[in-house]
């Protein structure tokens, strides 16, 4: 039987401690930075990172793209972020990038 979405198992990443610290924080905080610019976006945001933050420190391949996606959106929501939020939105690209990385290429 070939995989499709539908019957697939989830691909987790699974994040070490002080990863999973790093971007929880640098994207708390651009959070905070964005404030209500970022509407509804922010909950689902925040629901990725509470996943992140449990004690496996785990997420699917999916949610990874999208909080890459989620936190791309939230520094884009300001024409002219101060240089700080650029190097916090790249903490936070950078580890997640390179989570994603290291799947199989099949898996990507």
């Amino acid at each position: 039987m070939k995989n499709s979405p539908e019957n697939s198992l989830p691909t987790w990443i699974f994040f070490s401690n002080v990863d999973a610290t790093l971007v929880n924080e640098s994207a708390r905080q651009l959070l905070v930075w964005s404030g209500e610019s970022f509407g509804r976006l922010l909950r689902s945001t925040e629901n990725i990172l509470n996943a992140l933050m449990t004690n496996d420190h785990r997420l699917t391949k999916e949610s990874v793209v999208e909080l890459v996606a989620l936190l791309g959106s939230c520094v884009g929501s300001n024409p002219y972020p101060p240089p700080d939020t650029r190097s916090l939105f790249t903490d936070c690209i950078m580890v997640l990038s390179r989570y994603l990385a290291q799947l199989p290429k099949d898996e990507i």
